[in-house]
């Protein structure tokens, strides 16, 4: 019997030691001991008495520490302060106002926000920011030199830390919790999951994290329109405008295409035509580029550049560019240093080098950013690119079919990054996610962004700007896109399809969900089989999409359609339905030689005048302003999609809707 004993009690402190190593708090330590002492009297020959103490005590140690998860609320009452420095930062304030926000749409409770000197050591705390009692409680780590928007959330006893880079790391620390530990989900900057929980418990937590790539932006209208859902994609580029409560954003001057703006033709050209390309025998002023071997041309650039940097104090970036258009200059110098250097890359990279130089002098944390761009894409051979430039590799030929990493289709585009990232500190890239032609078209490229991003990643990239459908809020799947890019690019060993499911369940309905990853599984594999290059600017669907896979989609719609009752639900559904219909519009003449083919067709077409009126009041519905990427004063794109449709619907001049 004693040995029984003696076994029971080896085991119940067995679970106790399991139950302390994740609580370090002197009280269980000392109930550790109490029952260490009743085991040596049992040991002793005590038996009776202290064994019965002994299972009490055991009893009550391991219910009170079955779990390691922390109560921050029970019964609609707080359990925990909210606790700043003395002085916070605009950023730490803000911080704990989300925080608070959050904790009480979730519980009911109201949670007290305290300064650090009004704390009582015997109340578990929520401690944000950086304070000295965050330094106290954290001795082992280096709060002065935390990475760059990094974040660090540390469970100590009963109390959780919540901090990060000044910048605006603290407030990514507690969106990262309110997400972590209590399952808030920020679907839009006006849709989100908040759950309900009178009774908040959280696990323990210990994250000490910083994102690889310093600069992140994701190019969605809804993304850039609302400093908090910004921060909350942890989003910090130039078109961000993240107000500074929110810790601002990565500030450049003139974000792309800078040689004009910076030396304008209307003002130098009559004067110093030698300054501009020579195309064909002719100086250029505009549709071209500079005269970039000429040295008096040089020194007035960078003269500009050097006011343009005294005016602006608060900008970290500056792009020296060329502009979005061919034209380089052919003058027996620069075509000179371009044989030399193999690309037209050469003549760019050595001027730019020139200027950062004399940047670096007056501004030495200022980064220089140029283009890798068309004509100049291609690394030179012998031009390095100095410590204080960024190259920014553009990926606008690119088949979007293909993750850039992989397949023939970028073999081009590897061989080009890989070469820059031989020679170059740091990398930006302009990645290109959406169809410029038709915002509206279904675009099956979802399978490539995470590996993309990746692949760039571990080829020095620390900027990366995602260029989607700014200007359309009813493209093809584009709230999805935008959260799925934002968390990858916070953090790229995400696992993508899980982050797809998450939202398919979360926003559409988890009765939509499979039926919409059947849809996107089917396209994906579609576009695969077909061999497709899908570039980011494309007329149609003929290429990758056939009839038979457009029915099985439209099939796969319906279905999430039907299988949804709540209204929500099904308004977000029936956004996403415009693509299929607009294909149907768009390509009506494919889908009627299909039918007459084949003897018969699984595509119904609809009316042509029913179904133009539908199309419209969807447009009218959802608010679709933009159609495609046309920034002409005079482009009505609601006139336009008008006309396309009708050329397409009614090509002999019949009636029109």
């Amino acid at each position: 019997m004693k040995i029984f004993y003696v076994l029971l009690s080896v085991l119940i402190s067995l679970m106790e030691l399991n139950i302390f190593s994740a609580w370090p708090n002197n009280k269980y330590i000392y109930i550790y001991k109490i029952h260490m002492n009743l085991f040596i009297n049992f040991l002793q020959l005590k038996p009776i008495g202290s064994l019965i103490l002994l299972v009490v005590v055991s009893i009550l140690v391991t219910s009170c520490g079955s779990t390691n998860n922390l109560t921050l609320a029970k019964g609609g009452k707080a359990n925990y302060l909210i606790v700043l420095p003395d002085s916070p930062t605009l950023v730490e304030k803000t911080a704990a106002k989300e925080l608070k926000k959050h904790l009480e749409q979730i519980t009911g409770a109201e949670f007290t926000v305290i300064g650090e000197s009004e704390v009582n050591s015997e109340e578990p705390m929520l401690v944000v920011g950086n304070s000295n009692l965050a330094r106290t409680l954290l001795p082992a780590v280096n709060l002065d030199n935390l990475a760059y928007d990094g974040i660090i959330i540390e469970t100590v006893g009963r109390n959780v830390v919540l901090l990060g880079h000044p910048v605006r790391g603290t407030l990514y620390a507690v969106n990262t919790f309110l997400e972590e530990a209590t399952g808030v989900r920020w679907w839009t900057s006006t849709e989100a999951h908040i759950p309900s929980s009178k009774n908040l418990q959280i696990p323990q937590l210990h994250v000490n994290y910083a994102p690889h790539l310093i600069y992140r932006e994701s190019f969605y209208k809804d993304a850039l329109s609302d400093s908090p859902f910004a921060v909350r994609m942890k989003s910090n580029g130039d078109f961000s405008k993240i107000e500074p409560e929110y810790g601002g954003y990565h500030r450049f001057q003139y974000f792309v295409h800078s040689f004009y703006p910076i030396l304008p033709p209307q003002v130098y050209f009559e004067k110093h035509p030698e300054w501009y390309s020579l195309v064909d025998g002719k100086r250029l002023n505009q549709w071209a580029q500079l005269c970039l071997s000429n040295e008096e041309m040089l020194k007035e650039f960078t003269k500009n550049v050097l006011d343009t940097l005294r005016s602006n104090p608060d900008r970290d970036f500056i792009s020296i560019s060329q502009n979005d258009c061919h034209g380089a200059c052919q003058c027996d110098k620069c075509q000179t240093i371009v044989k030399e250097e193999g690309s037209e890359s050469g003549p760019l990279i050595r001027f730019v080098n020139a200027v950062a130089e004399e940047i670096e002098k007056e501004f030495p944390n200022i980064w220089v950013e140029t283009l890798a761009y068309q004509y100049t894409r291609k690394a030179p051979l012998k031009a390095v690119p100095r410590k204080n430039v960024v190259i920014r590799l553009c990926t606008i030929e690119c088949s979007f079919s293909q993750p850039l990493g992989e397949g023939d289709h970028n073999q081009p585009l590897r061989d080009d990054i890989e070469a820059w990232s031989s020679i170059a500190t740091n990398l930006f890239v302009w990645n290109y996610v959406t169809n410029f032609t038709s915002y509206m078209l279904p675009h099956p490229n979802l399978h490539t962004l995470a590996p993309d991003i990746r692949f760039l990643i571990k080829n020095k990239t620390i900027g990366l700007f995602e260029q989607g459908d700014f200007y359309c809020d009813a493209g093809d799947f584009v709230r999805m896109r935008n959260w799925v890019i934002s968390r990858l690019m916070w953090n790229h060993k995400l696992d993508e399809n899980q982050l797809i499911d998450e939202f398919l369940a979360g926003y559409y309905g988890k009765e939509a969900a499979p039926y919409l990853r059947r849809y996107w599984d089917l396209l994906t594999q579609q576009v695969k089989d077909a061999d497709a290059y899908l570039r980011c600017y494309m007329e149609h669907t003929a290429d990758w999409l056939t009839v038979p896979v457009y029915a099985e989609a439209a099939s796969l719609m319906k279905q999430a359609l039907n299988a949804t009752k709540e209204e929500v639900y099904r308004n977000r559904l029936r956004r996403e339905e415009i693509p299929l219909k607009f294909v149907l519009l768009l390509e009506n003449e494919r889908f009627k030689s299909y039918e007459k083919e084949n003897g018969g067709s699984p595509v119904v077409l609809p009316d042509p005048e029913k179904g133009l009126e539908e199309f419209m009041s969807l447009l009218d519905e959802f608010n679709v302003t933009m159609v495609r990427e046309d920034f002409s004063n005079n482009a009505n794109h609601r006139q336009w999609i008008e006309q396309v449709l009708n050329d397409r619907l009614f090509p002999k001049g019949e009636k029109q809707y």
